[in-house]
């Protein structure tokens, strides 16, 4: 009995889900029909006026050569009948404007009216698929709610692909962090990449900032599409992800995204490319899934979003799909942020030979945390408070970095930072507390090389003094200065042996992917290498490397991977 419940039950579903569908294909293809003609009568009639306005102009320029009386009739009739055409193009664009708001309207009270009942059928399911013990029963409920999901999701797309079309569609941007959504999206594509043998592979540019302004569920929608795509159509072989950035400026602050995602599945026919971005068209026709609506969706949100979506494609040779964002403000972190500040930071990395770093601001606290921030170093800090000092300083020293407040730097159309620049070419660093694309610099972005938010954040002070002072080695903070002082050159030489092998591979990988997952074999790899070597120092760092890993940090990971290639420095120059 219960059988045949579900089993009527799941048809009645099945049958709900195809009528939903023909009656948004029939109402798809009327309005395009309809809009079609609207078009091209818009058009005609539009020449037409075009060709009266013509008659008209030329009749009264022409030499009169018959009665004027005859003429001023003719003109008249041309005036009216150019009067009666304007008025039907505006009745026809009025009848447009209609018809889609009468669409809009109907898509949404379908949203109202068909979610309430789907998302009882989807929890029902649900229901069915946890308590049922027959497994035939069960297979039947994973079948109800996968359909009805499905059918959900299509509807949730069918309202946003109206809202971009009507110009409503609204973002909501805040600080994302790119590579740890990507990293997720893998993360959730990796069972089923290997059910079905494939290679799945994450490339994230050293590069690419960590926090970006975005809409995150938009992105994140767009990223999940194409990388789920790659992995549902391929067969064989592998999907290859790329997240970097394809362009920088420092003057505005802001970067160039790109989302590449390269499968070896079979392509798609030259035929078919022109249907890609259609609304409900299916090229994949030997499939049970289409990239149709979710791709043309993400395409004309990604438009909107300053970017777009394309592809490249050989039959049978796989397929590229490209999002590209343009112009992305960078996020500046500032101690006002949730990030927890380093106190373990080692700014004695940054060129061992010191140097000289000015300060300009008219904060105190600021003066001091760089003065502080240095205090262990061979840098001389000279910190003032007005611009007028500074410039007499550098007719002394030869300066390093040129931290500077934003609004000293820009006061009287520029003119401090022209007479900074033209006195050193020491980097220059702004201090700033608003955004950047609203600052008008009147000099190029290669004057500048960076921006901090105020308050400052060492973490962030110590990152840009890194990749300004320290270009030809970019060492970032550690936990403590290990010296491998008293270790055996026996010990050494066991673990360099032994690191030869496995270790190197699995760090070159994890380097280059960034998968949490590869990181933490790593770690372990060099825990029990560490412990066998008796490196204490190793095996420290590598139990904090697997702390990190759990607790996602992703910029701690980062800083430690790049960490541990000068930590085997010091331990292959430690032997005697």
């Amino acid at each position: 009995m219960v059988t045949n419940e579900i089993i009527i039950f799941g048809i009645v579903i099945v049958l709900l889900i195809v009528v939903f569908s023909i009656i948004l294909r029939v109402i798809q293809t009327k309005h395009s029909k309809y809009s079609t003609s609207l078009e091209e009568e818009i058009y005609n009639l539009k020449a037409k006026v075009l060709d009266q306005e013509k008659i008209i102009k030329f009749a009264k320029n022409e030499t009169i050569s018959r009665s004027t009386l005859d003429q001023i009739k003719k003109i008249e009739a041309l005036e009216s009948e150019l009067k009666r055409q304007k008025r039907r193009v505006e009745d026809a664009k009025a009848i447009a404007q209609e018809a889609h708001k009468i669409k809009s309207e109907f898509l949404s009270n379908v949203r109202h009216e068909i979610r309430t009942p789907m998302n009882s059928i989807i929890v029902f399911a649900q229901f069915l698929i946890e308590e049922s013990k027959d497994v035939k029963m069960k297979n039947y409920a994973q079948n109800i709610y996968a359909a009805g999901s499905k059918l959900l999701n299509m509807i949730d797309d069918i309202i946003n692909l109206s809202s971009v079309e009507k110009g409503t569609f609204t973002f909501n941007e805040k600080p994302v962090d790119v590579k740890l959504l990507v990293q997720k999206i893998i993360k959730s594509q990796r069972d089923m990449a290997l059910r079905k043998g494939l290679k799945l592979t994450l490339d994230i540019d050293d590069k690419l900032p960590d926090s970006l302004m975005l809409d995150e569920e938009k992105v994140e929608d767009i990223f999940t599409n194409l990388i789920e795509n790659g992995v549902k159509f391929t067969d064989k072989g592998f999907v290859h992800v790329k997240l970097e950035e394809s362009g920088k400026n420092v003057l505005k602050n802001v970067v160039n995204l790109t989302l590449t995602v390269e499968d070896s599945g079979e392509g798609i026919a030259n035929e078919d490319k022109s249907k890609i971005f259609e609304i409900f068209e299916n090229p994949m026709e030997n499939k049970t899934e289409s990239r149709g609506l979710g791709l043309s969706l993400n395409k004309r949100v990604a438009k909107q979003m300053n970017g777009d979506i394309s592809f490249q494609s050989n039959s049978e040779k796989g397929t590229t799909f490209i999002f590209s964002l343009a112009d992305v403000e960078i996020v500046l972190q500032s101690a006002n942020s949730e990030e927890v500040e380093q106190e373990s930071i080692d700014f004695s990395l940054i060129k061992p030979e010191g140097g000289v770093i000015i300060v300009v601001d008219k904060s105190t606290e600021v003066r001091e945390l760089v003065r502080n921030s240095f205090f262990d170093t061979k840098f001389k800090i000279l910190s003032f408070d007005n611009p007028r000092d500074a410039i007499d300083a550098l007719k002394q020293y030869e300066v390093d970095l040129i931290l500077i407040d934003i609004d000293t730097l820009i006061s009287d159309d520029n003119a401090v930072l022209k007479i900074l620049k033209g006195m050193s070419s020491a980097a220059i660093v702004t201090l700033t507390d608003k955004q950047i694309k609203d600052v008008d610099f009147q000099v190029t972005a290669e004057q500048l090389a960076g921006h901090l938010k105020k308050p400052l954040l060492k973490s962030e002070l110590f990152k840009i003094a890194v990749e300004v002072l320290n270009r030809e080695k970019k060492t970032p903070f550690v936990d403590q200065r290990e010296e491998f002082e008293g270790l055996a050159a026996s010990q050494i030489e066991l673990f360099l042996e032994a690191s030869k092998k496995e270790l190197n591979i699995l760090y070159k990988e994890a380097r280059r992917t960034h998968d949490l997952e590869q990181i933490r074999e790593f770690s372990k790899k060099l825990l029990e290498l560490s412990t066998k070597s008796d490196i204490n120092e190793l095996s420290f760092f590598a139990k904090k490397l697997l702390e990190k890993t759990e607790l996602f940090e992703i910029d701690d990971i980062n800083s430690m991977m790049i960490a541990y290639e000068e930590k085997i420095s010091r331990l292959k120059n430690s032997i005697v």
